[in-house]
């Protein structure tokens, strides 16, 4: 099975290819390619990518898009569907992090969780739609230097390393990420 991925986020690219398995053949939009994410969920955001990029991708290829972020409690949800604009329209993941530690200063309800909604295309316009969550915890200060986007300030529940601490394959164990990858290589037949 051939997919492309609707990301430009080389991140999100190297996971998802990673636990899709090796029945599937991952390729990742064409450079340029930006979807305004108008949406008011992450299922809303992650169908308009996959329907723009279904736009652009030959028929025998399935579209996947993936939306997801991290939604902290004591911040009502926040930073959640804007996690990767948190701290502004061109932010690096540096400057998120920072935001968030910022905003949680002094703060003792320091649960979080990850978010991640996929949705997949077929040419028929067939979708297929898996969600996966990781709760945590919001470290104090960031820890580790692998993984990207907020994983050095969040330690999964029932672990004691950040997420940017662990491996590849520990951290897609248990990711909101690769539990939906494998809900979604369930349903689509492909072992993940």
């Amino acid at each position: 099975m051939k997919i492309v991925l609707a990301t430009g986020n080389a991140g999100k690219a190297r996971e998802l290819g990673a636990m899709l398995g090796t029945q599937v053949t991952v390729e990742v939009v064409p450079a340029g390619f930006v979807v305004d994410e108008t949406g008011e969920t992450f299922f809303q955001n992650a169908l308009l990518k996959a329907r723009a990029a279904r736009g652009i991708t030959p028929d025998d290829v399935l579209v996947l898009a993936d939306d997801s972020g991290l939604a902290v409690h004591s911040l009502g949800g926040r930073p959640g569907i804007n996690s990767a604009r948190y701290a502004g329209a061109e932010a690096t993941d540096d400057d998120n992090c920072t935001r968030l530690l910022d905003e949680l200063r002094g703060t003792a309800d320091r649960r979080a969780a990850f978010v991640c909604v996929l949705v997949a295309l077929a040419a028929d316009d067939t979708m297929t739609v898996a969600c996966g969550t990781c709760s945590g915890q919001i470290t104090l200060a960031r820890r580790g230097q692998g993984g990207f986007g907020y994983d050095p300030l969040f330690v999964p529940d029932g672990r004691t390393d950040a997420m940017a601490q662990m491996t590849a394959a520990q951290k897609n164990a248990i990711s909101h990420r690769g539990r939906a990858a494998r809900q979604l290589a369930c349903a689509l037949g492909v072992a993940a």
